[in-house]
């Protein structure tokens, strides 16, 4: 039988490290000062939720997992090219808001499959999603 706290936590902390990395690559790409300060605290919130998931796992025992590195390969080579030939605050929105919502997508599919998970663990993935959906509604009015 799996951990589901485990298995919840490291789905989270990859969730968060994957935002951290897309936040990190676009940054610099961002000549709009609202959108960029934005971009900038979703970062921060990103570190703050990986490092709680870190954390769970460390007090079960556990480490994460290394990343992913063809994915985070993946996800730079998108950002460059998306980012080549259009640089305006909407697109790079738009690029932030279709990520965020395949983290949603993904944390709410997991939450779902490990429903035996603690509480504790579950609030954390909950947290993940409004803090998502938070960001969303945050980058809409740069469309």
């Amino acid at each position: 039988m799996i951990n589901e706290n485990a298995s919840l936590l490291e789905e989270i902390y990859q969730a968060t490290k994957m935002g951290l990395e897309a936040t990190q690559l676009i940054i610099p790409k961002v000549q709009n000062p609202q959108l960029r300060t934005e971009i900038e605290d979703h970062a921060l919130r990103y570190q703050d939720m990986g490092a709680k998931a870190k954390q769970m796992l460390h007090t079960d025992g556990r480490m994460p997992k290394p990343e992913k590195t063809m994915q985070k390969a993946m996800l730079r080579g998108s950002i460059q090219i998306n980012t080549m030939m259009n640089q305006t605050p909407s697109h790079i929105a738009k690029l932030m808001i279709n990520g965020t919502a395949m983290g949603i997508k993904d944390i709410t599919k997991n939450l779902n499959r490990l429903d035996g998970a603690d509480t504790e663990v579950k609030k954390l993935a909950e947290d993940y999603i409004i803090n998502e959906q938070k960001n969303i509604d945050e980058l809409k009015k740069h469309l």
